[in-house]
């Protein structure tokens, strides 16, 4: 009995040793490498669930608009302690509403079962069909959107749980710096797609000019196109009217005959082949398809808005609704000095100096 109860004491004791062994703080090079090794495991630390940002994107990851404000989303979120989760609607080549209600429905049954603690919302469709319907006034997740063209009260936001970025695009100021390259531009046509975010982007312009008044050119139409056979007559019927051609959205367009979505590169091909006039965009595709001038939305700079707004509900955990609604200010004055060669510009040095992005 006597030596049960040594042997009793000696087990207690050693199990107290290594209880209070195991609260003891490991070496700091070590724990950084476990913590390390954790996160990039995506498991949780000590018991804790490691917080979780899902990001929806309206569009694809081909879309250099998407690709802009995913590599914002990345860069201001690189070092935060959440796993990240990135998925993808395509809601320019896939126009059903009955698909995009399903794709929907799909992602907030994986949402709730994985429970994240924010989602990050781009573009307007992402709201449409999943944050105002499904994700506005829980208690979880938090909501950040970015890329929003549509006044905030069409989706009843802010609330409690939303807040985000709202974008514009610097249409008045971009035509001022065409009429910098070129002065004898008088008269602007613009033609877009008839896609939410071309009506939305429209319906700015005009509350714009209603408040601020006319702009240095005249502005002679704003043309919203669905087809791309209507986009090639809208084109044409430009080249006498206006001096210089606002290209706005052209990703949605469909082929009258088909049905389908005409590929970007397609349009862009044809539309520089009929073209005349120097051009004038307002978005990451000015780059891409070598569009002459504009003062571009930076979807990096959404991404980046969006993700500090996103650290703040991380580091704080404080709520959505708590924070301001921001809208892009910056603008990327862009030149393409070879457009501008082909069409038989020579672009002031002033203004090139001051370009933060010069093709060439």
């Amino acid at each position: 009995m006597l030596r049960h109860t040594r042997y009793s004491r000696l087990v207690f004791s050693l199990a107290a040793i290594l209880l209070l062994l195991s609260g003891l703080p490991a070496p700091l090079v070590a724990d950084e490498h476990a913590h390390a090794a954790r996160l990039a495991a995506q498991e949780p630390i000590r018991g804790q669930k490691t917080p979780q940002i899902f990001i929806v994107h309206s569009y694809t990851k081909d879309y250099p608009w998407t690709d802009a404000i995913e590599q914002g989303l990345r860069d201001g979120l690189r070092g935060a302690k959440a796993r990240i989760e990135t998925v993808y609607l395509d809601a320019k080549r896939d126009q059903s509403v009955e698909n995009m209600r399903a794709k929907a429905k799909a992602l907030l049954e994986r949402i709730e079962t994985s429970d994240p603690e924010i989602v990050i919302a781009v573009d307007d469709p992402a709201q449409i069909y999943l944050s105002a319907p499904y994700l506005r006034g829980r208690v979880r997740p938090q909501v950040i959107f970015c890329g929003v063209n549509a006044p905030l009260k069409n989706y009843g936001f802010p609330a409690a749980n939303v807040s985000g970025v709202r974008e514009r695009w610097h249409f008045r100021q971009s035509v001022e710096l065409m009429q910098q390259i070129s002065p004898r531009v008088k008269r602007v046509g613009l033609v877009t797609d008839d896609s939410e975010t071309s009506i939305f982007l429209l319906a700015g312009i005009r509350e714009e000019m209603a408040k601020a008044g006319p702009m240095s050119a005249t502005i002679v139409g704003l043309n919203k196109v669905g087809t791309f056979q209507q986009w090639q007559r809208a084109v044409k019927s430009l080249q006498n009217r206006a001096d210089a051609l606002a290209v706005g959205l052209f990703h949605s367009l469909r082929d009258e005959r088909t049905g389908q979505v005409v590929p970007p590169e397609t349009i862009h091909a044809w539309t520089e082949a009929a073209n005349r006039l120097p051009t004038i965009g307002f978005g990451e595709y000015a780059r891409k398809h070598e569009l002459l001038c504009g003062i571009l939305s930076s979807g990096r700079e959404q991404g980046a808005l969006a993700a500090a707004m996103a650290r703040s509900l991380l580091e704080h955990n404080n709520k959505a609704g708590e924070l301001p609604v921001r809208i892009n200010q910056k603008g990327v004055i862009y030149l393409n000095l070879k457009t501008a060669k082909r069409f038989g510009i020579l672009v002031p040095f002033s203004l090139i100096e001051a370009a933060e992005v010069v093709a060439q």
